[in-house]
């Protein structure tokens, strides 16, 4: 079975919508159901599931988890040959998505252009069908969500929907942790973050995290397909984006601000990033 994802721009983050724990006695079969409408989170406690949707099949067992998608065709394949637990969880999202095959590794700042539009977005990756990891902790996890919804709904709804998104992370696929190389990455992009208007270039770098510059590069374009001076120029540039539309400061004085030592290297490089020039985009998002 090919591996795939289903990625969503966000914000906005898919929500909680309703579900529950179920029990099919050895014998008993998940029913067939036709564009239900709603994405469909399975997470098997014990026993095995057998499960279609169009022309893909599981058997899905405990510890595993499968994202059935709002408007397939979902059946049974064959009836439980033991008792089966599992939970349901229905989710809902506005945002745009799409599922991919698998590519090794999806990172964390991967972005699919055609999720994205104007901001820079995030993308969340939901494995479709995947073994949990930390399985124990995404059952407790799933328990406090459903106890939620029994509290009453001015409470309830601010506490789901936070379990939820514990969920997704649970879920999400995320190998940062684990590659070495990828943590550094993610560090530089912390330090350049809270230090982008600072001068910064390759040495700096390299001597701040006691690194060669060439590894530091191979770290940064692994992670984020980008140098980490490709990088400090785009997040400046989104700094620059913020300040023309929350502040009357001169373009002198936000290039400045977010970094640059010339005004006109910034409106060059503003308009090249987001098709207008700094004064333009600040008459633009001014218009009523």
């Amino acid at each position: 079975m090919e591996k795939s994802y289903l990625s969503f721009s966000a914000p906005p983050l898919p929500y909680f919508v309703e579900g529950n724990s179920t029990t099919f006695h050895k014998g008993q079969q998940h029913p067939a159901r036709r564009k239900l409408g709603l994405f469909d989170i399975i997470l098997i406690r014990k026993g095995t599931l057998c499960i279609g949707e169009e022309a893909s099949q599981w058997d899905i067992s405990a510890g595993d988890a499968l994202i059935l998608e709002p408007n397939k065709y979902h059946y049974p394949t064959a009836r439980c040959a033991s008792d089966t637990t599992f939970y349901w969880l229905h989710m809902q999202s506005s945002s745009r998505w799409t599922e991919q095959p698998a590519c090794d590794p999806i990172l964390p700042a991967q972005t699919i252009s055609s999720l994205h539009y104007h901001t820079e977005h995030a993308t969340i990756h939901l494995p479709k069908y995947q073994q949990i990891p930390h399985r124990n902790a995404l059952f407790k996890t799933v328990e406090r969500l459903l106890q939620s919804t029994t509290q009453p709904s001015s409470f309830a709804f601010w506490e789901t929907q936070q379990l939820f998104m514990q969920v997704l992370q649970h879920l999400s696929y995320n190998p940062m942790p684990q590659h070495t190389s990828l943590r550094l990455a993610e560090q530089v992009e912390m330090y350049l973050k809270q230090h982008y208007n600072q001068h910064i270039t390759n040495a700096t770098l390299a001597q701040h995290f006691h690194v060669h510059e060439n590894y530091l590069a191979r770290c940064m374009k692994q992670a984020f397909s980008c140098t980490p001076l490709a990088y400090l120029a785009a997040y400046r540039l989104h700094q620059a984006r913020l300040l023309l539309i929350t502040t009357d400061w001169s373009l002198q004085q936000i290039a400045g601000e977010v970094g640059f030592t010339r005004q006109g290297y910034f409106s060059k490089s503003f308009k090249a990033k987001y098709g207008l020039s700094p004064s333009q985009y600040r008459q633009d998002m001014s218009k009523a």
